[in-house]
């Protein structure tokens, strides 16, 4: 049987096809990689696996080898959590991924569907990341967000991304109930408390950039760290900074202090 080195590419689900409709959904593919079952050989991937350390700020890659005829791969990365529930990442469909604090706590796996020259669709398989084991901080950065955590402050330089994208740097410093944003002169650009509906997000398209979003004057803000590791550090803090403020803790016969980690 002929092997082929597998090069894999990023999912076709957002091209057009020759006859100017939309492509295949990454669900579409299943289907059809199920009703191709009857050929007598469909495109199979052998030695998958995911390369790399599955830790935060690393990127992570899908490697293998490509039989019977297959010529590239449709990818799909996904969190699987305690609770039994589990979510595609939206935009990752490529054979790369970045570990990223979203990641942390769930189970990181991807789904891999073999393509074949004709377009036919093989089995697809599944594969976890770090060994089927949990994405965690890693000690150094959990002692971080935790000794933020207990001292109830922290400050970070990063970059304020304007509407043209343009960016400034500015300090971010982090309290107990609120964030303000400062300018290299130290006057107060943004001054907002933690609320219940904001969530800080990481947007797929960036490596180093994270989002705070809530519904008070200031609607969404766009901030660049330095670096991807940094950006994770500063959005567990903040995470941390924002369910103690928002969150109460109900009553205990025996203690009345919430433990978040």
């Amino acid at each position: 049987m002929e092997t082929e080195s597998l090069h894999p590419q990023p999912s076709i689900s957002d091209e057009e096809s020759d006859d100017g409709s939309d492509s295949f959904s990454f669900d579409t593919r299943q289907l059809i990689g199920a009703e191709a079952e009857n050929m007598e050989t469909l495109p199979e991937v052998e030695g998958l696996c995911i390369s790399g350390e599955a830790r935060l700020g690393h990127t992570i890659q899908v490697v293998g080898f490509g039989t019977n005829g297959t010529v590239r791969c449709d990818f799909a990365w996904l969190r699987f959590y305690d609770d039994g529930s589990r979510c595609y990442i939206a935009g990752e469909e490529k054979a790369e991924h970045l570990v990223t604090a979203d990641d942390v706590d769930s189970y990181l796996a991807v789904d891999v569907i073999p393509i074949g020259r004709e377009e036919q669709m093989g089995d697809l398989v599944r594969i976890f990341a770090n060994g089927h084991r949990k994405i965690t901080c890693g000690n150094q950065m959990q002692d971080a967000v935790e000794q933020s955590f207990f001292n109830g402050h922290e400050s970070f330089d990063v970059y304020l991304v304007e509407h043209d994208n343009s960016s400034k740097r500015v300090q971010l410093k982090l309290m107990k109930d609120r964030f303000i944003i400062k300018n290299r002169k130290f006057y107060t650009v943004v001054e907002q408390k933690f609320l219940p509906d904001m969530t800080i997000t990481i947007p797929t398209e960036s490596t180093t950039g994270f989002e705070i979003h809530c519904s008070g004057k200031i609607q969404s803000l766009l901030l660049e760290a330095d670096t991807s590791t940094l950006r994770d550090l500063i959005v567990l803090i903040m995470r941390s900074f924002l369910l103690r403020a928002t969150h109460t803790p109900k009553e205990n016969k025996r203690t009345n202090r919430c433990c978040l980690f």
